[in-house]
């Protein structure tokens, strides 16, 4: 790619970005292209001038393995996130928005809304894996906006209606973006504060227990979602998968960030149901989706993860590769974060996959030309790290909308087992029958 570069005469100015975890061994050998020498020594012997028109651009997260002599070369940009907050963005946002009523209503409840929330969010909740305040206002829109695109009744809607489907889209979208990444103890101190927004929330459960129903304008339970489920006898026990509210909400909440084009990852303890929830909401997904999955582990390599994603899509154009058939692939992937650090703290696996969800691309290893995986996208699991699961980057992280389970209910436990229970006893005689019925 330098090659190309440096060799193209053209007077006009070129950058070349160089995003991702610095590396001390192939930093160091670009301590002679920063220089004075301005020239690239590589291993066959070869020497690449760099003319004053050819620029380097390090996009990196820290620079805590980078030397001395590499940090004095360069010039050194740190972009405070506090100074630069999430207003610019937000603003941006609204710009995009494509019905002025729509501006006018969320510019305002966005000025007042998000500082408390957000603010609440840092000193008095705990989140198990650690998500920015532009991460939790950036899921904030791309949940409203999904939201808003898969309710048809927007467009012949009363502007009183309008408004209030505004007002409770933003007041759910909030819960589940700036809330939806807390564990449970901290969504209690996060439920009272959400409920001073709207009145007409129900007392009875926490906020996390509603959903918008899009005719009534109004605030439902998603008991009243739950349809009568009965195990189909012969159906091996792996196989069953009971719903309850946990299992519908996520699965809602998936499938609608899904057809919205958003990368999801889902976290949480061991045995929430990340991995069963996940299978069977990219399964009730239409016929225009096809879903493939894997897991990581700690030997997964980052060739490994190219070649697999590019077995599922074929070729179209010459750097160009998406699904057959015109349909979309949702690519899951279990166990996130398990993949090993190298010596220098960066995860081989996971980088090359932010690279392609930010910039649509990885390179080919063997011509050095970009790779372009369109109609793709991510949706992830992963435990909290510990016991082998590591700490995933921040910058990875931004780019998934992220949700955390949290356990069960017990009023959810004994519904999934005691169904399991009694369905197993359905053959037996009555008076074993009734031993389920505790349950």
């Amino acid at each position: 790619v330098m090659r190309e570069l440096c060799a193209d005469e053209k007077p006009d100015e070129k950058w070349l970005l160089l995003d991702g975890p610095v590396d001390t061994l192939w930093i160091e050998s670009m301590n002679t292209v920063l220089d004075d020498n301005k020239l690239l020594t590589l291993i066959n012997g070869e020497r690449i001038a760099m003319p004053p028109q050819v620029s380097l651009l390090f996009e990196v997260e820290d620079l805590s393995v980078a030397s001395p002599a590499t940090v004095s070369r360069a010039g050194m940009i740190y972009v405070d996130p506090v100074d630069l907050g999430w207003q610019p963005f937000v603003a941006s946002w609204l710009d995009s928005l494509a019905e002025p009523a729509m501006r006018e209503h969320l510019a305002p409840y966005t000025e007042k809304v998000l500082p408390k929330l957000l603010a609440i969010k840092s000193t008095s909740c705990r989140e198990p894996i650690d998500v920015s305040e532009l991460g939790g206002v950036r899921a904030f829109t791309r949940l409203f906006d999904a939201l808003v695109k898969q309710d048809a009744t927007m467009p012949a809607a009363s502007a009183d209606s309008f408004a209030r489907a505004v007002e409770l889209y933003a007041h759910f979208a909030l819960i589940w973006a700036v809330g939806g990444t807390l564990d449970e103890d901290s969504r209690k101190e996060f439920d009272s504060s959400v409920r001073e927004l709207d009145p007409t929330l129900p007392r009875k459960d926490p906020v996390y227990e509603y959903f918008i129903d899009p005719k009534k304008r109004a605030w439902v339970h998603w008991e009243e979602k739950l349809s009568s489920f009965r195990v189909v006898p012969g159906t091996p026990f792996y196989r069953i998968l009971v719903p309850t509210v946990d299992t519908l909400r996520y699965s809602s909440l998936l499938q609608t960030l899904v057809r919205a084009g958003h990368h999801v990852l889902l976290t949480g303890a061991v045995g929430v149901g990340k991995t069963s929830i996940i299978g069977a909401a990219l399964g009730a997904l239409s016929d225009g989706f096809i879903n493939t999955a894997t897991n990581f582990s700690a030997r997964t390599s980052s060739t490994r993860v190219s070649d697999s994603i590019e077995s599922m899509v074929e070729k179209r154009t010459k750097d160009t590769y998406a699904p057959a058939a015109g349909k979309r692939l949702i690519y899951f992937i279990d166990d996130f974060n398990m993949p090993e650090k190298e010596v220098f703290g960066a995860q081989p696996p996971l980088e090359i996959l932010r690279q392609w969800m930010q910039y649509g691309f990885w390179y080919d290893l063997k011509k050095q030309t970009p790779k372009h995986i369109n109609d793709t996208q991510l949706v992830a699991a992963m435990g909290h790290p510990g016991g082998g699961r590591t700490q995933t980057s921040a910058r990875t992280l931004h780019c998934f909308h992220v949700l955390n389970l949290t356990f069960p209910a017990e009023a959810q436990i004994r519904q999934i087992f005691g169904s399991i229970v009694s369905a197993h006893l359905a053959t037996f005689d009555e008076d074993v029958k009734l031993a389920g019925e505790p349950m």
